[in-house]
């Protein structure tokens, strides 16, 4: 009985933490650097994969590299057979569909312009959170809402209006990539809570990547492997061990010792540093409206992401 009235205190303490340990900062930036080449990674992907191609493989050699990890810490599990509806349902979204999204978003797109809108996961989590009652809804998180939405009108109009008709549905095939990642970070609660966050990234990885086998060797018989150049092998490359396993290894172990809005604004953080190396790299500043635009969105992450913590009650005094 002691023992797990300690367990409960530790979990408290943990939950209240705010102290920020050398190591964590380091794992945090760490994981905030590479998740910011995520995006110009897709773009040099896509430059000769195609979309569904990169994504299918990206998962599955993800999945398999995991499954390693998890048999050497001799920590695979097995799910339960009721589980396996919601591992494939979140398989398919996570993978086919969400990939899909994404990497078509970024080829008609820009990398700048994914980074922006895939940023609006964390308020998309906390609209779900709340519909599905994980959270309860408040102001912060309703004016976070509007707010984000606005800033992506805003970001959508400066593609349409100023930049190729291709953008505009780029930015759609977005934002259709963070709503169903969102879905999937929602909906996996569950599963990483019983499974641990690897093993359940594992099994839903890897259903997600079985389910498009039959489609990866229908598109496979349209590519010429000689064609594909090294920065497309590179940029995948990175995708699958730096990011669907190195970025997620870190999240996940930083959000076990740090508070998770603490996490969640290390992991935005990426977004500038994307706008930074995409602008070095290509010479070219984003446009007016589209920092306009970026502007609101953050503003609206900020009031979903922060949520003042209530301070715990006084112990009751005993009357003398």
């Amino acid at each position: 009985m002691s023992g797990a009235v300690e367990s409960s205190a530790g979990r408290q303490d943990l939950r209240g933490q705010q102290r920020l340990a050398g190591l964590d900062l380091s794992a945090l930036l760490l994981m905030t650097f590479l998740a910011s080449w995520t995006p110009i990674a897709v773009g040099c992907a896509v430059a000769s994969i195609p979309p569904i191609i990169g994504g299918v493989m990206r998962f599955l050699l993800a999945a398999l590299t995991i499954g390693l990890v998890l048999l050497a810490s001799r920590k695979f599990l097995l799910p339960v057979r009721a589980d396996w509806p919601l591992i494939v349902i979140l398989g398919i979204v996570c993978v086919p569909v969400n990939q899909a999204f994404f990497w078509g978003g970024v080829a008609m797109a820009n990398p700048s312009h994914a980074a922006m809108l895939y940023s609006t996961t964390p308020v998309i989590v906390t609209v779900l959170s709340c519909l599905i009652r994980i959270e309860r809804w408040s102001w912060r998180a309703i004016t976070g809402a509007v707010l984000a939405v606005v800033g992506v009108i805003v970001i959508l109009l400066d593609s349409g209006l100023f930049l190729r008709k291709s953008f505009l549905t780029g930015d759609l095939l977005l934002l259709g990539a963070a709503a169903t990642w969102s879905g999937y970070l929602v909906f996996s609660r569950r599963l990483n809570q019983h499974y641990g966050s690897l093993a359940a990234q594992f099994w839903i990885f890897l259903c997600g990547a079985l389910v498009s086998i039959p489609l990866l060797l229908i598109k496979s018989q349209q590519v010429n492997v000689s064609h594909i150049t090294l920065e497309s092998w590179l940029g995948l490359g990175y995708l699958i061990f730096f990011v669907a396993v190195g970025v997620f290894f870190l999240y996940n172990w930083c959000n076990a010792r740090q508070p998770p809005s603490r996490v969640a604004t290390f992991g935005n953080a990426a977004l500038p540093l994307t706008l930074v190396w995409e602008a070095m790299i290509k010479e070219r500043l984003p446009g007016i409206w589209f920092l306009v635009g970026s502007a609101i969105l953050l503003t609206g992450m900020f009031l979903a992401i922060y949520r003042p913590r209530t301070p715990a009650s006084p112990p009751p005094t005993r009357p003398d």
